[in-house]
Formats: structure tokens, C-alpha cells, sequence
């Protein structure tokens, strides 16, 4: 009976924090009436904006309840030259919510309900109300430089708009948009990535104040590779490696050259160069597996255009591969010290792929990324008895359910001897973590209070 009484208040005390919430209107109410708060620019990670026909207004991503149940979007690819010059779809809008998940729309609210900040346009001139946020969209298919360079347009126009030649703006980066923030505050709209050496900007912290970055891959995600072997699960489909391989995005958050993110059957790390596409070729991973390469044969109307078509996405597979690659060193190269305000948030309570599992038997060589696909080995010393090996363990590590925590953080390359000169992550002043997932980090209330708390309060 005494254990039964201790368990009942326990639980009633649980049951009340549960239930106490923030009260954040009230919180903040003496911040949101300061006339000096700069613009907050919102940008949004992979997949997070809507994509339309530019001449028509179509959606096409991520479409109806069914397209996103059945479709396996091989529309989205990214084949033709007509793409590639920006033509065909645009980024229509966020993504506010799919399937009851909500993405930026609790966001969005609690910065014009709470902040009292008004959706800006760029372009409009700002008069007396001068709290404004902007909504940063971008076509998540491409070279994140695209986005770099369309940021700082943003930036510009707002101080015109803003009749401010020094304004300095606050940014909040959901997942992929903390790499483009990241970039740009080191290089500005510059590409640096065909640069023997990266040559630093000395102007990201004139435009940016402080810096949020939320659930934001720093050291690269597994899941990102798993993409690019098997393509991705979407609704009742895939979304096929022939369609994922035309983005660029899925690659640029490849887990970083100084990470080892694949094991052996023993659990010990393998020295593979990911970024290495001999190593693709010569181990039939990808856009060069004997599945893919005949879907890709097959989709064409003769065999001469299903030639042309598979060395078209081959080459572009290796061209992305090696930018990528790129990326990851740029965005850890030595560079000065920005005077911005860094925090990360993030997610460490869901198990989330770090490491695969790479698997050589007559089968052929092959990537597994689960634990039950492993298979039941036994591994010890010689005159020892074999024992099975925590797959789980050694393949998930704590993290929103897409990026792992060590990720996020971005403080713990495994590679230390290579790391020495050739890893300057960004300076994090501040770091907050939540038990939430990937994609609803941004509807998280508590991760909404200290966001407030870091661009309002202080």
C-alpha cells in the first residue's frame, strides 16, 4: 500500500508538470514592444517549402493526401538543362503541415502572436512598425549555393527596404538552412568550393546578429547516405535513387570526411571514402547498382536513350559527390571568429542512424542501415567464447530520429588525427535539447520559449 501511495503522488506530480505550459504572451510582453529588434529571417530545411509551377501555380510538392501516399515524385528530378537553369518549378510556400504534423505554422504564429512581429515582404518599404520576420523560401533540390546567394538578395533588400545600409538581421535555420547560414556567414554569396583554399568573408557578421540553428546536420547525417544507396520511404512509396540522385541537397548533408560512419560486421570502423565515386562503381551502390541502372534503361523509349539517360545521371551523381564533398570541408575550414550569437537547438531523445553496417558475402558488398538487417554474426577473440554483437547500439546514437545529437553539436569527429588543423566548427554560444522529433522541433512550445528568449530578451 505504501509503494501504491508513493506511485499516485509521483504520478500526480508528473501529471501537473505535464500540464503546466508557458504562458509565453505573457513572458515576453515587455520584449515584443521593443522598437529596435532587427528582422528575423526564417528558413526553412529539406523538403520544408512547397514547389509549383512557375507558369501554372501547380503543386507538385509535396501535392495531395494521395500524391504524397502514392506518388514515388519522379516529377521532381532534376534531369533536364531547363531545370537546372532555375526554370519549371519554384518554391511556392513553407510546407505548413502534412498528414497533422505541423512544421513552421506553430512557428510563424508564435512570432506574430507572441514577438508581435509582422510577416515582412521584401521589396516594401518598412515605415513606423518596424518589427517584421520574412519568410525565406528556396528550391531544396539544388546546390545549396543557390540558396546562399538568394540570402544575401534577401539580406540587401531588406536593409533598402529598412533604409539601413549596417542593419544586422536574426536568423532561425531549421536543418538544412542552418548549412546555407552557415556557409554564408564564412564565404557570403561567393563559391568558394572550386577554391584550392577557402577564402573567408569578412562580412557575415555585418549582416547577421545571432544565429538559430534547429535539428541542423553540422557533421552530416547516415540517413543521408541511406538515400542515395536505397532512395527514400514517402507514404506507401519510395522515392527512387534515380530521383534523389538529381538533387543536390541529399549529398551535401553526407556525414562529414572526418567522420567513419560505416562499420564492419564487427562493429570496428572501415576506412571508405564516401565522397570517392570509384568506390560507388566498383561496389554497384546507388545510381550504379544493377536495380537502378535497368529501371533507368527501361524508363526510356529505345536503348540508345536509356544509354544517354543513365551516363546523364551518373555524371551527375559524381558532379554532386564531389561538391558535396567540398561543402563539408568549407564549412569546418579555419576562418576568423564571427561577432554573431550562436545557439543550437536540437533533438536527443529518439535512437537515430549513425553508423552502417557494411556487409561482403556472396552476395555482393552492401550497406544495411537497420540492425535486423545485419544478420545473427558471432565475433571474439581466438580461444575465446563468440558472442553476438548490440548492433543497435552501435548503428543508433541519441538524436531527433534524422540527426544524431553528436551531429548537432558538431564537437566530435572521430577521425581526431586528421581533425587537428582541418576542423573549425561554428562558434556555439548556446545549446538547448529537447525530447522531440526532426520535423517537429520547430512546434515544440519550450523550444519556442527559449527561441524568444534568445532573440527578444537580452
Amino acid at each position: 500500500m505504501l509503494r501504491f501511495f508513493l506511485l499516485m503522488l509521483v504520478c500526480l506530480a508528473a501529471g501537473a508538470c505535464a500540464s503546466t505550459r508557458p504562458d509565453l504572451v505573457r513572458l515576453y510582453e515587455s520584449a515584443a514592444d521593443n522598437a529596435d529588434q532587427p528582422p528575423v529571417i526564417v528558413m526553412h530545411g529539406l523538403a520544408g517549402s512547397t514547389l509549383v509551377d512557375a507558369k501554372t501555380g501547380k503543386q507538385f510538392w509535396p501535392g495531395s493526401l494521395s500524391t504524397l501516399a502514392f506518388s514515388d515524385y519522379r516529377n521532381l528530378a532534376q534531369m533536364s538543362a531547363e531545370d537546372r537553369e532555375g526554370e519549371g518549378l519554384r518554391p511556392g510556400d513553407f510546407v505548413y503541415g502534412v498528414a497533422g504534423v505541423d512544421f513552421y505554422g506553430d512557428l510563424l504564429r508564435s512570432l506574430e502572436t507572441v514577438g508581435r512581429l509582422h510577416r515582412g515582404v521584401p521589396g516594401e518599404s518598412v515605415g513606423a512598425q518596424r518589427r517584421h520576420y520574412y519568410v525565406f523560401l528556396y528550391d531544396w533540390r539544388k546546390d545549396n549555393l543557390v540558396a546562399v546567394r538568394k540570402l544575401h538578395e534577401l539580406i540587401e533588400q531588406i536593409r533598402l527596404d529598412y533604409r539601413d545600409p549596417n542593419l544586422r538581421v536574426d536568423i532561425i535555420a531549421h536543418s538544412n538552412g542552418g548549412l546555407i547560414a552557415n556557409y554564408y556567414l564564412r564565404y557570403g554569396p561567393h563559391d568558394v568550393l572550386e577554391q584550392p583554399s577557402f577564402t573567408p568573408w569578412q562580412e557575415g557578421d555585418k549582416r547577421i546578429r545571432r544565429l538559430i540553428m534547429l535539428g541542423t546536420p553540422s557533421l552530416g547525417a547516415v540517413t543521408s547516405l541511406e538515400r542515395l544507396v536505397y532512395g527514400t520511404r514517402l507514404g506507401l512509396r519510395t522515392v527512387p535513387v534515380e530521383v534523389m540522385a538529381t538533387f543536390a541537397t541529399p549529398f551535401q548533408a553526407l556525414p562529414h570526411p572526418l567522420v567513419k560512419p560505416i562499420l564492419d560486421v564487427r562493429g570496428r570502423p572501415v576506412d571508405l571514402n564516401i565522397y570517392d565515386d570509384k568506390l560507388w562503381r566498383e561496389r554497384q551502390w546507388g545510381v550504379f547498382s544493377p536495380e537502378v541502372t535497368a529501371r533507368v534503361r527501361a524508363s526510356m523509349a529505345t536503348p540508345a536513350e536509356g544509354e544517354r539517360a543513365l551516363a546523364e545521371l551518373q555524371a551527375t551523381f559524381v558532379r554532386h559527390l564531389h561538391r558535396a564533398e567540398r561543402l563539408q570541408w568549407a564549412l569546418t575550414a579555419p576562418f576568423p571568429a564571427p561577432k554573431v550569437e550562436i545557439a543550437a537547438f536540437g533533438g536527443d531523445c529518439e535512437l537515430t542512424p549513425g553508423h552502417a553496417v557494411l556487409i561482403d558475402d556472396v552476395q555482393g558488398s552492401r550497406l544495411v542501415f537497420r540492425p535486423g538487417q545485419v544478420g545473427d554474426y558471432l565475433v571474439g577473440e581466438a580461444g575465446k567464447k563468440p558472442v553476438r554483437l548490440d548492433y543497435g547500439r552501435l548503428m543508433f546514437e541519441p538524436g531527433d530520429g534524422l540527426v544524431t545529437r553528436s551531429s548537432q553539436v558538431a564537437r566530435e569527429p572521430i577521425d581526431r588525427d586528421r581533425a587537428s588543423d582541418n576542423f573549425h566548427a561554428l562558434p556555439i554560444s548556446q545549446y538547448f535539447f529537447l525530447c522531440e522529433s526532426h520535423g517537429r522541433l520547430t512546434h515544440n512550445l519550450y523550444f519556442q520559449n527559449n527561441l524568444l528568449y534568445f532573440l527578444l530578451s537580452r
